[in-house]
């Protein structure tokens, strides 16, 4: 794998439109509403395979803390760089959230890290389906839910040659920032080894270039 450098030049990034069928805007956590010590959460993050329900607004303070795009600059090419919980090179975040959920029927969304909600997503549901039945194969979901993590190789090499070293580290970036937040809401989660393909082929081929980086399940510690 060879050493990424940025560009003399940038490239064009190709648009990318999710098939949303329906918008959810997400609740924003209250100010003084968490309190968390860094230092014990670094000591005390670990996996686990219990997942129970996600109870309302849990999943929207998970959202908000591990992934929200907290400033943006748009760049003269019409890019949007944006300031995030986790680093990423060049501000690029090649990497989107999809919530994976099986109840109360499969459904795919997507996170729209600007505006703070939850795009479910018009799919084929049978690919869907055998997704999250190639999930369970790995570790049991139970009834949590699955953060998928979908990687844009092209917002990345629009900047750097090489890029692909730097994509794959910021979604291992991206996957720390989540055991760390779901730890410090108290709730479980596990990373999965698979990366869920060839699904993600399967669900996005029509529309334009994407790779599956793995993913999180996370959920409640008593089911």
């Amino acid at each position: 794998m060879s050493n990424p450098t940025p560009k003399s030049w940038e490239d064009t990034v190709p648009i990318f439109a999710y098939p949303v069928k329906e918008k959810r805007k997400l609740q924003r956590p209250i100010t003084g509403d968490h309190n968390a010590d860094f230092f014990e959460l670094a000591m005390i993050r670990h996996s686990t395979h219990s997942f129970g329900p996600l109870l309302p607004g849990q999943l929207d303070h998970l959202l908000w803390f591990a992934a929200k795009a907290l400033e943006t600059r748009v760049q003269s090419d019409g890019y949007v760089l944006s300031h995030r919980p986790s680093p990423s090179a060049g501000a690029r975040h090649p990497i989107d959230i999809l919530v994976c959920s099986s109840s109360p029927q499969p459904t795919v969304a997507y996170y729209n890290p600007f505006e703070h909600s939850l795009d479910t997503l018009r799919l084929d549901l049978v690919v869907i389906t055998e997704l999250m039945a190639h999930i369970n194969t790995a570790v049991d979901m139970q009834q949590g839910v699955f953060l998928w993590l979908l990687a844009h190789p092209s917002r990345t090499a629009a900047k750097y040659e090489h890029p692909e070293s730097l994509i794959w580290r910021d979604a291992g970036a991206l996957l720390q920032q989540i055991q760390l937040t779901a730890t410090a809401l108290k709730l479980s989660s596990c990373a999965l080894g698979t990366l869920a393909e060839p699904f993600a082929t399967q669900l996005f081929e029509n529309i334009g270039s994407v790779v599956s980086a793995g993913g999180i399940i996370v959920g409640n510690l008593d089911l």
